[in-house]
């Protein structure tokens, strides 16, 4: 941005601002829209979820889009379709700090009609707690995102599956094995952090490639190297089958509700999807029962589309960290202002309108009064040098 407003510094003959003002501009527009009362209504879908960095800090960020705009997009969201409703700092996330954050909330916006979030205890338990306080003709559907509940689903079958982590550990001899050598280009795939059962989808597509590699195009030694160190993957052949299944049966899942929401006709649709999936076997069979009965217990009593998938608040979080990773130490900090910047909808009415009313000063005082002290702050503290006596 820098160098955009550099390019007009010719024209204007006014200079052009630094790095740090520039950021100042977007802090103070966040915190503009952040401040701005949000709509009463009674359809509001409130999402939220927590964020952690460095230190003890945690972001509880509550967004809200109304029933009748998901709709309205086909139950799609983007970005600018989401209200920033809070972005609180706490340091124990708890089922309490996450009642007292919904209730501050409903006091501007109204009870909501629907919360989606990850199902994290101190999420399920706040919002629990939060809903007992609705008036008894309320109804307000707690919601389990889609994405995290099949993911679990997965995790209570593969966790502590012998041959699945046996599988893992071959998946990183082998590329250890293989990334410094002419077969390099079909070495594994990288692990995520997270835990290797969350792996499965990108080790069956390579285990896959690799089953059905034609060999007949490598050279002598490639050929001998690929029988030596990738041969092993053959006796995992029923294995990848039965992993390849139990994927096809969770992605029909997530694709129907990410597609078309919650309704009334979601356990149909699934059913007849997952009908024509071969089943067999008992842990297929218990994946097939549960995903059923998470259906059945979200459509329950439905009226209507609503909301089934939290991505939208992950795919927000993803974009502030690439705001936040440029800061000295990844942590909680101001840069929070930047997601009720880019959920925004931004034109030159509101710019102006923000810059008039939120100062730099104002941020300021936001930072003490919700973040207090930064760890880089700390550290430069922590690390300050003493100038010495010259002798």
């Amino acid at each position: 941005m820098k160098r955009t407003f550099s390019i007009f510094n010719p024209y204007c003959q006014c200079g052009h601002p630094s790095h740090e003002v520039v950021q100042n501009w977007v802090m103070r527009y966040g915190l503009y829209q952040l401040e701005k009362p949000p709509e009463r209504r009674d359809d509001w879908i409130f999402i939220l979820d927590h964020s952690i960095e460095f230190g003890k800090k945690q972001c509880l960020l509550i967004l809200g889009v109304p029933l009748e705009k998901f709709r309205q997009n086909r139950c799609k969201l983007r970005h600018k379709d989401m209200t920033v409703l809070a972005t609180d700092i706490i340091e124990s996330a708890t089922g309490q700090s996450v009642k007292n954050s919904l209730i501050k909330v409903a006091k501007k916006t109204g009870f909501p009609i629907q919360i989606v979030s990850d199902g994290g205890n101190n999420i399920l338990n706040g919002c629990r707690d939060f809903i007992k306080l609705k008036a008894p003709e309320q109804i307000i559907r707690q919601t389990y995102d889609v994405t995290h509940k099949t993911a679990l689903i997965l995790k209570h079958q593969l966790k502590k599956d012998e041959i699945w982590q046996t599988f893992c550990q071959k998946i990183s001899v082998s590329k250890k094995c293989l990334i410094h050598t002419e077969l390099g280009y079909l070495a594994p795939p990288k692990p995520r952090d997270k835990s290797r059962w969350q792996n499965l989808d990108m080790y069956v597509k390579w285990a896959e490639m690799i089953l059905n590699q034609n060999t007949q195009t490598l050279s002598s030694t490639g050929i001998e190297k690929f029988e030596d160190k990738l041969s092993w993957l053959v006796d995992y052949k029923a294995d990848i089958k039965e992993w390849r299944t139990m994927l096809e049966l969770l992605q029909i899942t997530k694709h129907e509700i990410k597609s078309n929401g919650l309704s009334n006709k979601t356990l149909h649709k699934i059913k007849n999807a997952i009908n024509k999936l071969k089943i067999s076997g008992l842990r297929l069979n218990t994946m097939k029962a549960q995903t059923i009965e998470y259906i059945e217990h979200e459509c329950q009593d439905i009226d209507g589309v609503y909301c089934g998938c939290s991505d939208i608040i992950e795919s927000i979080f993803g974009k502030y960290k690439n705001f936040s990773g440029k800061s000295p130490m990844k942590e909680i900090g101001r840069a929070i202002l930047t997601i009720p910047a880019f959920t925004s909808s931004i034109n030159y009415r509101e710019v102006k309108l923000a810059m008039e009313t939120i100062s730099a000063q104002a941020v300021s005082k936001w930072q003490k009064d919700n973040i207090g002290q930064s760890l880089f702050s700390k550290r430069k503290e922590a690390f300050k040098l003493k100038k010495g006596k010259t002798v």
